[in-house]
């Protein structure tokens, strides 16, 4: 949503660059809560503005509204990382995890058979489950074919 608010401000419609404007900074000021929780006079005062300010914007029928309206329809979901500690404001790592698989897909020109493609959601799932506990990928591949071969299970207490 953030980089929709910003694309917004880039707009020559005034009403989408003011939407932008606006509802890009109660983002902001979200992803700041994230980080120190608000008093609670201090999170009913922005709680207020928001909706005020998505309000106004709501029945609009350009770019700016279209954003006003989903925030309406998403709005408990927002708060999941104010009520549940660990989890992210914004969906970067979920983001960042996925773009291996797009490059892989844009630079292989992806599978020719369904077999194909579940093969190659397995590999990156591997992949991206090994990464942050920085585990190496192909040995734990060696690994698993062995005991695959061996008839025994593989040690994964580690994930």
């Amino acid at each position: 949503m953030i980089r929709k608010a910003k694309a917004l401000t880039e707009s020559k419609k005034l009403n989408e660059r003011r939407g932008g404007q606006l509802i890009g900074a109660h983002l902001k000021t979200l992803i700041e809560f994230s980080k120190k929780k608000p008093p609670p006079k201090k999170w009913e005062h922005f709680y207020n503005c928001l909706l005020l300010t998505l309000s106004l914007f709501e029945d609009d029928r350009d770019d700016a509204g279209r954003l006003a309206r989903q925030m309406v329809r998403e709005l408990d979901a927002l708060w999941t990382f104010l009520e549940y500690e660990g989890v992210e404001p914004t969906n970067n790592r979920a983001e960042r995890s996925l773009h291996f698989g797009v490059l892989w897909r844009k630079c292989s020109l992806g599978t020719q058979s369904d077999k194909g493609n579940r093969w190659v959601e397995r590999i990156l799932s591997v992949k991206e489950t090994c990464r942050p506990r920085d585990k190496a990928t192909f040995p734990l591949l060696v690994e698993c074919l062995e005991c695959y071969f061996a008839g025994t299970s593989v040690d994964v207490r580690w994930i």
